[in-house]
């Protein structure tokens, strides 16, 4: 009885964290007029993460423009920075990630002087309009190290857009702290 409990409980876990693909809408950044081609970056947490505790966030992008955003060339690429935003300085953090809707996601490497982890996430799909498009997740480790528990926060940048893409007032620099909302739809802190 016991085993059946934990598994249970064990993929309840699994699905609440991977869950917030289907639950719950993304916080999206400052909205702004609506622009032909646009794309907003945001994030989804279960709320049962804890910030510097395992677990997974996802990232989305929603096509705020009026037409669908496809495009070969140039790729569309986005910066996924994880920076520190409490704990040791310099001190790198177990991340894995997940690939979704043709979405393509590759780790830029970890940078000590800046305690940042970069990756580049290339979109391969059109995201329709107002379409709240999934392209990824990044799975934390545990935070805890030998200096202190590590406590994470991430920040998007789109750093390659389709020609007539002037929009930048909302895929700048997105911020986790401001952006994230829980699967069940509420705000979240956006430390992870």
């Amino acid at each position: 009885m016991l085993k059946k409990h934990i598994t249970r409980a064990a993929a309840a876990a699994f699905a609440f964290s991977t869950g917030i693909a289907a639950f719950g809408g993304s916080a999206l950044a400052a909205d702004s007029p609506k622009a032909e081609l646009d794309l907003a970056p945001s994030y989804t947490v279960s709320g049962m993460k804890s910030p510097g505790f395992a677990g997974s966030v996802a990232v989305h992008v929603k096509n705020v423009g009026s037409q669908r955003y496809y495009g070969e060339f140039p790729a569309i690429r986005f910066h996924v920075k994880v920076k520190t935003a409490q704990g040791p300085r310099g001190v790198d953090r177990l991340i894995t990630t997940g690939n979704l809707e043709g979405a393509y996601t590759r780790d830029l490497g970890f940078d000590a002087k800046t305690s940042t982890r970069t990756f580049e996430i290339t979109l391969s799909n059109p995201v329709n309009v107002g379409e709240d498009q999934l392209i990824g997740w990044f799975s934390f480790g545990d935070g805890d190290t030998q200096e202190g528990r590590l406590k994470n926060y991430i920040t998007v940048t789109q750093v390659s857009r389709l020609d007539g893409d002037n929009s930048k007032g909302n895929d700048q620099n997105v911020d986790s702290r401001s952006h994230t909302t829980l699967d069940t739809g509420g705000k979240s802190a956006g430390i992870f």
